[in-house]
C-alpha cells in the first residue's frame, strides 16, 4: 500500500514537473526577439554613410498566425492578415508620411547595418536621405520571424537587401536644335532683262500707233 502511494506521488510529482518546463519552454519561445540586418558592401558604387529608416506596422500574436496593426496604421485602409509587400510598402509609406508617424533610425556604416532586439511582427523599411550616388530606397515590408519556402523553422534573424538604383552618370541633356538650312547656291538668274524688256515693249507699242496714224494719213491724201 505505501509503495503503491509513493509511486502515485512520484508520478503526480513528474508530471508537475513536465508541466513546469513544457510551460518555460513556451515563455522562452515567445519571448524571443528578432533582427534585422542590412548589407550594401557589394553595391557598386559603394555606400559608405547613411541611414534607413525603419518602422513596425503590425506585431504577431503569440501563436504567429495572425497580425494586428501597431499604433495609427490601422487607419491605412488596407488588411493586416493579407499585406503583400510592395503595394502595400507603398501606401503604409505614403500614410506614415501624411500622418508624420516616426521611425527609428538604422546607421549604415561601411555598407553594413544592424537592427537589433525586434518585436516579432512586420516592419517598414524606407528611405529620406539617399546614398550618395543612388536614388532613395523603395519603401518593403519585411517579416520578423520569416518562413523560407524551403525550411520548416523560423528565422528570427533576417538578412534584408533593399534595391538599389543608381542615378545616371550624366545628366539628361537638353534637346539639340535642329541645325539651320544651307544657303542655297546662286542659280545664275539676273535682273537686268526686266527693265530693257519693259523698255522694248512700250517702244513697240508706239511703233505700232505711229505705223498705223501713218496708214491713215495715206489713205486720205
Amino acid at each position: 500500500m505505501l509503495r503503491k502511494t509513493l509511486c502515485r506521488l512520484l508520478c503526480c510529482i513528474a508530471i508537475l514537473c513536465l508541466t513546469a518546463a513544457s510551460l518555460t519552454a513556451s515563455g522562452a519561445e515567445a519571448e524571443i526577439r528578432g533582427s534585422l540586418s542590412f548589407d550594401f558592401s557589394a553595391a557598386d558604387p559603394a555606400v559608405t554613410d547613411g541611414a534607413l529608416e525603419l518602422r513596425q506596422v503590425a506585431v504577431w500574436d503569440e501563436s504567429m498566425t495572425a497580425l494586428t496593426w501597431c499604433g495609427d496604421f490601422g487607419g491605412a485602409g488596407l488588411d493586416a492578415k493579407d499585406l503583400v509587400e510592395l503595394d502595400d510598402a507603398w501606401v503604409l509609406y505614403a500614410y506614415a508620411q501624411e500622418l508624420g508617424i516616426p521611425a527609428e533610425t538604422v546607421s549604415i556604416e561601411a555598407g553594413l547595418g544592424l537592427a537589433a532586439d525586434l518585436e516579432r511582427g512586420v516592419y517598414l523599411v524606407s528611405q529620406s536621405v539617399p546614398f550618395e550616388g543612388y536614388r532613395c530606397v523603395s519603401p518593403a515590408l519585411i517579416f520578423v520571424p520569416y518562413r523560407p519556402t524551403s525550411y520548416s523553422e523560423l528565422i528570427y534573424d533576417v538578412e534584408a537587401v533593399p534595391k538599389l538604383e543608381p542615378l545616371e552618370d550624366e545628366p539628361p541633356t537638353e534637346p539639340t536644335p535642329p541645325p539651320p538650312p544651307p544657303d542655297l547656291p546662286p542659280t545664275g538668274q539676273i535682273n537686268w532683262p526686266i527693265p530693257v524688256l519693259t523698255l522694248g515693249g512700250v517702244a513697240l507699242v508706239i511703233l505700232g500707233f505711229l505705223l498705223r496714224r501713218e496708214k491713215r494719213h495715206e489713205r486720205t491724201d
